[in-house]
C-alpha cells in the first residue's frame, strides 16, 4: 500500500471519527430523541478538525525528515573532526622532526666551533712559548678575547698566516654554531606547538563525537514522541507508525544513493580538442590548395572618378589562454600497485575486521581510516601518505567503472576540492567497502555509499 493511498485513509477515518464526536456530542442531552442529521456548522467543524490533524501529521512528518537529515550531518561532524586531528598530528610530526634535525644541526655546528676554539688556543700557546705576546695569549685565552683578536690588527699581525685562519674559521663556526642555535629553539617552539594544536584537535573530535551521540539521543526521543503523536491521529498503533516512517527513512535512503551512484557511474567524458593541420611534407608530392580567381567584372568602369578605397582596420582577435588543467582531474596521480596487491591490501584490511576504531589510529590495536588504507597498501609495497587529502592526491584518479578491489574510495563535502575530504575506504568488490568508519563503530565491509563521494576513485 503506497504512503498517499494511506494517507487518503486515514484522512477519510479522521472525517468519520470527527463527524461521530460531533453527532454525539449534539445527542448526549437528549438520547431519546429522535435522531437529526448534522448541521452545515456540525459538518464544517468537522471538516476543520480534519484539516488542523492532517496539518498536525504533515508537520511531524517533516520535522521526522529534518531529524534524519540531523543524525547524518553530526556524523560528518565526527569524521571531519577526526580529519582535523589527522592533518594535526602530521603537523606535529613533520614539526617534531624539524626541531630534531635543527637541534642536531646545531650541536654539530657547536662542535666545530668548539674544534676550532681549540686549534686557536693550541697555537696562541705556542706563539707565547716562543716567545710572543702575552697580551695576545690573554685575550685568545679570555671568553671575548677571539673578538679582541679580530679587532687588534697589530697582534694579527705578529701572528703567522696559520693562526690568521685559524682565528677566521673560529669566527665563521661561531657564527654558524648561533644561528643554528636560535634555529633550533625556534623549531622547538613550533614543535610544541604543533603538538598543543594537535592535543586540541583531539579534544575537538572527541567533543564532536560526544555532541553527535548527544544530538541523536535527542533525535531519537524526540522521534519516537512524534510516532506516538502519529500513532493518535491516524488512530493506529506506534508499532505501525514507526514501522512507517522507517520505510519512508529507507526509501528516501535508496533515493538519494541512486541518484549518487548513477552519477558517479556516468561515463567520464573527454574535453573535445582542436584539431590541428597536419604540416606540409616537403619533395613536393603534395598538391598546393586550390585557389578560385574571382570573374572579372564586365561592367565598363564608370566614368566620374571613384573614391579612394580605405582599408578597414585590422582587429587582432582576442587570444583565450587555455583553461588551467585540474590537477586532480581523471589520470592525474600514480598508481604503484598492481591487482594482486589490490586483492593482498583489501585481504590484510579484512584480516582487522572488529577492531575498534582510534583517532589517529596505525594499529596494531586500532585503526583510523586513513591508518587503515596506508597500513593496508603497506603489504602490497606501496607507501600511502597518513591523511585522505594526501591520500586522495597522491594514487592515480580513475573512473568508478574501473574499480577493483583494493582501489580507494574518498568523501568529501565540496567535490572539486579534495583539501575538504573526511573519508577513505578499500573497495572490496560487489558494491562493498571496507572501513574504519567512527568512532563506537568496529572496522568491518559494509556497503557502498555513494553520496558525498569524490569525482574519482584512487588508484594507489
Amino acid at each position: 500500500m503506497s504512503h498517499s493511498t494511506t494517507m487518503r485513509k486515514a484522512s477519510r477515518g479522521l472525517v468519520a471519527g470527527a463527524l461521530v464526536a460531533t453527532l454525539l456530542a449534539a445527542g448526549a442531552s437528549s438520547a431519546l430523541a429522535e435522531p437529526t442529521p448534522p448541521s452545515a456548522q456540525d459538518v464544517q467543524r468537522a471538516q476543520g478538525a480534519v484539516k488542523s490533524a492532517e496539518r498536525s501529521v504533515a508537520s511531524m512528518e517533516v520535522r521526522l525528515a529534518q531529524l534524519s537529515a540531523e543524525t547524518d550531518a553530526a556524523e560528518l561532524k565526527v569524521q571531519q573532526a577526526g580529519e582535523a586531528y589527522n592533518r594535526a598530528v602530521v603537523d606535529a610530526d613533520a614539526a617534531q622532526q624539524a626541531s630534531d634535525d635543527a637541534v642536531a644541526r646545531s650541536t654539530e655546528a657547536a662542535a666545530t666551533a668548539e674544534d676550532a676554539r681549540r686549534q686557536l688556543v693550541a697555537i696562541a700557546r705556542e706563539v707565547a712559548r716562543s716567545g710572543g705576546s702575552t697580551d695576545l695569549l690573554q685575550a685568545l685565552l679570555s671568553s671575548d678575547g677571539f673578538q679582541d683578536v679580530a679587532r687588534r690588527t697589530t697582534a694579527l699581525d705578529r701572528i703567522s698566516g696559520k693562526a690568521d685562519e685559524a682565528v677566521q674559521t673560529y669566527r665563521a663556526t661561531q657564527l654558524v654554531a648561533t644561528t643554528l642555535a636560535e634555529r633550533a629553539t625556534e623549531a622547538a617552539a613550533a614543535s610544541k606547538a604543533a603538538k598543543a594544536s594537535a592535543a586540541e584537535a583531539l579534544a575537538a573530535a572527541e567533543q564532536a563525537q560526544t555532541d553527535a551521540v548527544a544530538a541523536q539521543t535527542a533525535a531519537s526521543a524526540e522521534r519516537d514522541g512524534l510516532i506516538t503523536s502519529l500513532a493518535a491521529a491516524r488512530q493506529t498503533s506506534a508499532e505501525v507508525e514507526r514501522a512507517r516512517q522507517d520505510f519512508v527513512d529507507q526509501q528516501r535512503r535508496e533515493r538519494e544513493e541512486a541518484a549518487a551512484r548513477a552519477a558517479a557511474l556516468r561515463p567520464v567524458v573527454a574535453p573535445p580538442t582542436t584539431p590541428v593541420a597536419p604540416p606540409a611534407t616537403g619533395g613536393g608530392t603534395t598538391a598546393p590548395p586550390a585557389t578560385t580567381t574571382p570573374p572579372v567584372p564586365t561592367t565598363p568602369p564608370a566614368t566620374t572618378t571613384p573614391p579612394p578605397v580605405v582599408a578597414p582596420p585590422v582587429v587582432t582577435p582576442p587570444v583565450t589562454p587555455p583553461a588551467p588543467s585540474n590537477p586532480y582531474g581523471l589520470g592525474t596521480g600514480r598508481s604503484r600497485g598492481s591487482a594482486a596487491g589490490g586483492a593482498a591490501a583489501l585481504a590484510w584490511a579484512q584480516t582487522k575486521t572488529g577492531l575498534p576504531y582510534i583517532w589517529g589510529g596505525v594499529g596494531p590495536d586500532g585503526y583510523d581510516c586513513s591508518g587503515l588504507s596506508m597500513g593496508a597498501w603497506r603489504t602490497a609495497g606501496v607507501n600511502l601518505a597518513r591523511t585522505t587529502r594526501d591520500q586522495y592526491k597522491q594514487v592515480l584518479k580513475i573512473s568508478y567503472n574501473e574499480l577493483r578491489p583494493g582501489d580507494l574510495v574518498f568523501w568529501s563535502t565540496d567535490p572539486n576540492n579534495p583539501d575538504a575530504i573526511y573519508h577513505v575506504a578499500i573497495w572490496a568488490g560487489g558494491g562493498q567497502i571496507m572501513e574504519a568508519s567512527k568512532p563506537g563503530d568496529p572496522l568491518r565491509t559494509t556497503g557502498m555509499r555513494w553520496g558525498n563521494t569524490m569525482p574519482f576513485a584512487g588508484r594507489p
